[in-house]
């Protein structure tokens, strides 16, 4: 079995999602000297969204449970329960906790 060498995008790739992660979340090590060549890491021009996505309104949110395991377990445990996937029961429990919080302001 031959080893496939890394073309240069795929390392400028590596490189960019690990410079995102670390801008997530602060780093417990101090990282390796970085070498002084410089890429561009995004092109000069952002291309058109062609898919027509509405950009006012996310289709999407990253959430962090940080060191919250117990409402992973509820989480999942709840969802059994339901007979559901953790997808559409946290989406379930998100819209009624929200719909609790805001009547509680009427």
């Amino acid at each position: 079995m031959a080893l496939k060498k890394r073309s240069a995008s795929e390392r400028d790739r590596d490189a960019a999602i690990e410079a995102f992660g670390n801008a997530a979340e602060p780093l417990l090590v101090t990282p390796a000297a970085q070498s002084d060549r410089v890429t561009p890491i995004r092109p000069s021009v952002t291309p058109e969204l062609g898919d027509m996505r509405d950009k006012e309104h996310p289709r999407t949110m990253l959430l962090r449970f940080d060191n919250d395991l117990d409402l992973v377990e509820l989480l999942s445990a709840v969802a059994t329960l339901e007979g559901r996937k953790k997808h559409p029961m946290a989406l379930r429990a998100l819209r009624i906790g929200l719909e609790q919080v805001r009547d509680s302001y009427e």
